[in-house]
């Protein structure tokens, strides 16, 4: 049955952002575990239900027999192919509050997407409710008092080209479609997080429906050990239907790659090494280890948002290294935004570490872990420095505030057939990358355990298990990295 609401989408008073949310999972080896299609059991839901919650929205209910169900539940990683049961495209907070009582009177799994970029598939379940966002992308901006609210379904680029009508904007994932609002309440990696700090280091306030369908605001003043939680916490708490973000000043930038030619990874890293840790917080760059036919290559991502003069004779080292390929130039700020990122969908596994520091040890493993590997893998580098470090460890839940490199690793594959090599690979860098590493980046990780979300959250867990106990003592949004509650002993 093909169901569509009786009103379209005209209600846009509540703005909505989503934290990305999933699916349960299947266990591999040992306590590492990676998300699989077609492992939920869950009940079909009442016909008569879904065509009621219909009536009551202003948004719209995707079914399977809908004519666009098949390109609806797509999600950006396309190792997920999952199926649920209907989708909730929200038109505003009060459709949120409705599909969150329709999942949990009918015990179906719920998962919330935002932008569907989650690494672990999180945007999507099978045969349950997916809470879909997408329909709420307005971005306002207060140019005077730079700040912007986003609304739910927001991307990147949309967040960007509404703040750059005024020369302004807050620090946001490089990749444009990627939802600002999963990016956010994970911590928030981008090209000025140097600068400006990571995307909840700027985020000023937000609104939420929680779990029982109420609507409440999170900031300094209005329920303070929420806003502690989401900014770095995730979805766990509730779904948030706000974003605000302090802007800051940004127009044209120097931006662009440098390549080397393959060969000289050792010589090459520690060239990286070198030249951040004399970086000022204008200056941000990210290395990518790149296997080839013709051999393992580097490449440097760089970013400098001032003067162009300066940012060119700051990068007069890497250019002595004798790069294959330099295409570092002044762009605007929109241009630099959307370089060296994937630019389609494709199906790949993540994993991820941070490293305190990138020893000769280190950098001798990535050599040989890389020095043999198909070209459909990668290694990213992103250093932490400047202002994302200037941030107390305890002062919100996102707790990666030292100096060090956050490592993504990655495998993509194109057929079925390459996808347990490519998995594989990931997890032999990550074992043999581990020895040097002390937490990771929640947002980046293709896997799921407990181990790894007390890993990520180190000593900030124990106060995100008493919020989650508060907003969410049931665990409804557990198809997530789930910080779980306290359950209540049934003896």
């Amino acid at each position: 049955m093909a169901i569509t609401n009786r009103r379209q989408f005209v209600q846009q008073t509540a703005f909505a952002a989503a934290a990305l949310c999933g699916s349960p999972i299947k266990a591999l080896a040992g306590p590492w575990r990676i998300f699989e299609a077609h492992d939920q059991g869950a009940a079909s839901p009442d016909a008569a239900a879904i065509q009621k919650l219909a009536s009551q929205i202003s948004g719209q209910v995707i079914t399977p027999e809908t004519p666009d169900y098949e390109s609806v539940r797509l999600v950006f990683n396309r190792a997920f192919d999952r199926r649920p049961a209907l989708i909730v495209r929200c038109a505003g907070a009060p459709d949120v509050a409705r599909a969150l009582e329709f999942a949990q009177k009918q015990n179906l799994p719920l998962a919330v997407r935002g932008g569907g970029h989650s690494r672990a598939g999180f945007s999507v379940c099978d045969g349950g409710v997916v809470i879909d966002l997408s329909g709420m992308s307005r971005v306002e901006v207060e140019a005077d008092k730079r700040v912007a609210r986003a609304q739910a379904g927001a991307l990147v680029h949309d967040l960007d080209q509404a703040t750059q009508r005024f020369g302004l904007a807050t620090t946001s994932g490089g990749c444009p479609t990627v939802g600002v609002a999963g990016l956010t309440l994970g911590g928030g990696e981008g090209l000025l997080m140097s600068k400006y700090g990571a995307a909840c280091d700027n985020l000023i306030s937000a609104q939420l429906v929680t779990v029982e369908g109420r609507q409440v605001e999170a900031s300094k003043k209005s329920n303070p050990d929420l806003f502690w939680g989401i900014r770095g916490g995730g979805g766990n708490f509730g779904v948030v239907t706000a974003l605000e973000y302090r802007l800051h000043p940004v127009t044209d930038v120097l931006s662009g790659t440098i390549t080397y030619p393959p060969g000289r990874i050792p010589e090459l890293l520690q060239a990286f090494v070198k030249f951040i840790a004399a970086a000022p917080d204008e200056m941000s760059v990210a290395g990518m280890v790149l296997p080839s036919e013709q051999g393992t290559r580097f490449r440097m991502i760089a970013f400098y948002c001032g003067c162009p003069r300066q940012g060119n004779e700051l990068l007069r080292p890497l250019r002595a290294l004798k790069p294959q390929e330099d295409n570092v130039r002044v762009m605007s700020y929109l241009e630099a935004q959307s370089a060296a990122f994937l630019p389609a969908p494709v199906a790949h596994f993540q994993t991820d570490l941070f490293l305190p520091e990138l020893s000769e040890a280190a950098i001798a493993t990535i050599t040989k872990v890389t020095s043999d590997a198909s070209p459909n893998t990668r290694v990213f580098l992103v250093p932490f420095y400047g202002a994302i470090t200037r941030v107390g460890m305890s002062d919100m839940a996102f707790p990666l505030r030292q100096r060090g490199y956050e490592v993504d690793i990655v495998g993509l594959w194109s057929t079925p057939a390459e996808k347990a090599t490519a998995v594989q690979w990931v997890k032999t860098v990550r074992d043999n990358l581990q020895p040097f590493a002390h937490g990771l980046y929640v947002n980046q990780l293709g896997e799921t355990s407990d181990e790894l979300v007390r890993a990520a959250y180190g000593p900030n867990y124990a106060c995100l298990v008493a919020i989650k106990n508060k907003y969410d003592p049931k665990n409804v949004l557990r198809l997530n990295q789930n910080i779980e509650p306290n359950m209540p002993s049934n003896n």
